[in-house]
């Protein structure tokens, strides 16, 4: 295993690779979900419809992970080499007025002609996750 560099890291994380968001349940198992997500200055905005399950779980218990990580194709040697990005962090959930950062975050994913015929306007909440640690590796 090889740390990235930061090339590397940068190209991960504006990557239109989705994320993988950790949360706990009140009974302290963990939760994963998908999740499109835009880094902003080293802060991590990701934007989900309201009553989403894991919006009550970050409210509960703000601590969360992140995963970004992508594999290459499979090797003649059986290895599927991957880079990954982990997050460890502390999440808020507040209101996404006027779909701004949805919007946003949509552009990463979505080529501007689609985002501007798709209809946004049900509520979404803004997560925004500071992280406490990031920890960006290779499998080689």
């Amino acid at each position: 295993m090889r740390r990235l560099d930061e090339l590397e890291v940068e190209h991960l994380l504006f990557s239109d690779t989705v994320a993988r968001l950790a949360t706990i349940d009140s009974h302290g198992y963990p939760h994963v979900t998908p999740i499109w997500f835009l880094c902003v200055d080293g802060v991590f905005h990701l934007t989900s419809y309201v009553g989403r399950p894991h919006l009550d779980r970050i409210v509960r218990n703000p601590r969360v992970g992140l995963v970004i990580d992508v594999e290459a194709a499979l090797r003649p040697d059986g290895e599927r080499p991957n880079k990954q990005v982990r997050v460890i962090g502390d999440a808020t959930v507040s209101p996404d007025r006027g779909g701004v950062w949805t919007a946003r975050i949509r552009t990463k994913y979505v080529d501007a002609a689609t985002c501007a015929a798709d209809n946004v306007a049900r509520e979404r909440a803004l997560i925004t996750v500071v992280p406490r640690t990031i920890t960006a590796v290779a499998s080689i």
